[in-house]
């Protein structure tokens, strides 16, 4: 199996609804992200995707985001779904999934710094 990793990173605010229905306050991080992707098999092209149509990608899904509340998002909005780690690395994921497309290789895994010592993924299904 072929793996190759893409990083790039945004900056945003967030706020978490807390266990007792409480809300933290605003704050903001500078978001880290890495993208995996994988193939059993290297494309005509001998590559797994090619960088410059991943990176570009991942840039445009973060574009969306950089500078936000994230809480203003359609996916947080509505306060059903709190803007976790977890689930920002999941609405990267789904985003960055549906502009990729290969006939050989897959978007696997979408990990998210918060900090620089915590993180969160969301792994293909």
């Amino acid at each position: 199996m072929y793996e190759i990793i893409v990083e790039d990173e945004f900056s945003a605010a967030h706020f978490l609804k807390l266990y007792d229905g409480s809300w933290e306050h605003r704050h903001g991080h500078n978001w880290k992200v890495a993208v995996q992707a994988e193939a059993k098999r290297l494309d005509s092209m001998g590559v797994v995707v090619d960088f410059e149509m991943l990176k570009p990608a991942l840039r445009e899904v973060l574009s969306g985001l950089n500078f936000t509340l994230l809480n203003d998002h359609s996916r947080f909005k509505n306060d059903q779904v709190n803007s976790s780690t977890e689930n920002i690395a999941r609405l990267i994921y789904e985003e960055l999934a549906n502009k990729v497309k290969s006939k050989t290789a897959r978007i696997t895994k979408v990990t998210v710094w918060e900090t620089p010592d915590a993180c969160a993924s969301y792994s293909a299904p």
